[in-house]
Formats: C-alpha cells, structure tokens, sequence
C-alpha cells in the first residue's frame, strides 16, 4: 500500500461538520462538555477528525466498555489487546484535578477522620494483606 501525504491545500474546499452528523447519540454518544468535529472535503469525504479531550475520553471509553464484555481480564488490561483502556488511563493520568473535585475529597478525608474510619492501607497491612 503506497501510503500518500497528507497536504494542507486539499482542504483548501473542505468544511467542517458536527460529529453528531457522522455518528449519531445512539452510537457514540458525547458527554457534555464535549466537542468533536469532522472535516470533510469536496466529495464529502472524512479528512479529519477533531475531538477536544473529553469527546476522544468518551470515544474511547465507549470502545473501552465494549471490550470489557468481551474480553478475559488479563485481556482486558493488556496494552496491546485493549489500547483504547490504556490510553485513557494515560489521559486522565495527566489531566488536572477539578478544585470542586479536591474540596469533596478533603471534606470526606475530614469528615472520616472526625469519626474515627480506619484507612484501607491500615487494614491491609494489620491483616498482611499488603
């Protein structure tokens, strides 16, 4: 297969359409928030896919969940046979942290300490677990 290169000026004719207009809500839905577009040329061809960072999650989280049905857990978790997984675990690795979300998480941290919860960690290791 003779591989081409793409060139800027082939989209001198293109435009840009909604995703919504090439994969309809039923089969990869969009959270809110998120943005994805296709530009298309001429002949009304795909030449790009543009998703912003919460589409391409949903996009691969959709896949993601398809697999998990379908695949043994050590499949499931292989880089090679589920990439979409990986990936998205990669992604959220780097993305920041919501101040909303942290205000929650330390309230609960507080609100457990308060009333005396034992940590996980504790836990494991008291049963040598860990």
């Amino acid at each position: 297969m003779i591989k081409k290169k793409f060139l800027p000026t082939k989209l001198a004719k293109a435009k840009l359409i909604s995703w919504a207009k090439v994969a309809p809500k039923k089969i990869f839905p969009l959270s809110k928030g998120s943005q994805a577009g296709v530009v298309i040329d001429s002949k009304g061809a795909p030449q790009l896919f543009i998703f912003n960072t919460f589409a391409l999650l949903d996009m691969l989280s959709e896949i993601d969940e398809r697999l998990a049905d379908r695949l043994s857990d050590e499949e499931y978790h292989s880089k090679e046979i589920n990439p979409s997984g990986w990936l998205i675990d990669e992604i959220e690795s780097r993305m920041p942290l919501k101040p909303k979300y942290l205000k929650t998480l330390r309230s609960a941290l507080n609100e457990a300490k308060k009333k005396g919860w034992i940590p996980f960690e504790k836990i494991e290791r008291d049963l040598h677990l860990a």
